[in-house]
């Protein structure tokens, strides 16, 4: 009978590992770890046409540049979106690592919403595990 005691402990306990497992198994790994994970140096072919993504916090959302090779392609990207935008990239989108470089747009009429994403975007890079560099306006 003493070890009748232990079942439910024993069953306890094998139900809350199971269900910690369970809960980080399904999650993907963050950006920052997804980017090292895949050895990005590698795509960087040329040193002068290596960048990372750049983000220009504009009133209304962001302007997101990215670039093949040394070839620019820009995306507008509402304030809600960043975050899936970002992580939705290919990894040779980092070939510099698991950095950003964030900029405000000078260009405005509503300074106060420029700021306010500028510094989310900021909070939102950084929570994914990314080195945030800040540029003066652009």
């Amino acid at each position: 009978m003493p070890r009748l005691r232990w079942i439910p402990l024993s069953i306890a306990t094998v139900l809350c590992l199971l269900s910690l497992s369970c809960g980080k198994g399904g999650q993907q790994p963050n950006l920052h770890d997804r980017i090292l994970a895949a050895d990005v140096s590698k795509f960087c072919r040329v040193p002068d046409a290596c960048f990372n993504p750049n983000v220009l916090a504009i009133e209304s959302g962001y302007f997101v540049t990215t670039f093949n090779g040394s070839k620019p392609e820009h995306e507008r990207v509402p304030t809600n979106g960043l975050a899936k935008y970002l992580q939705a990239l290919p990894v040779q989108a980092w070939p510099l690592g698991p950095s950003i470089t964030i900029s405000p747009s000078d260009d405005v009429l509503d300074p106060r919403a420029v700021e306010q994403n500028f510094n989310a975007a900021q909070q939102l890079c950084r929570s994914l595990g990314l080195e945030v560099q800040v540029r003066p306006g652009g």
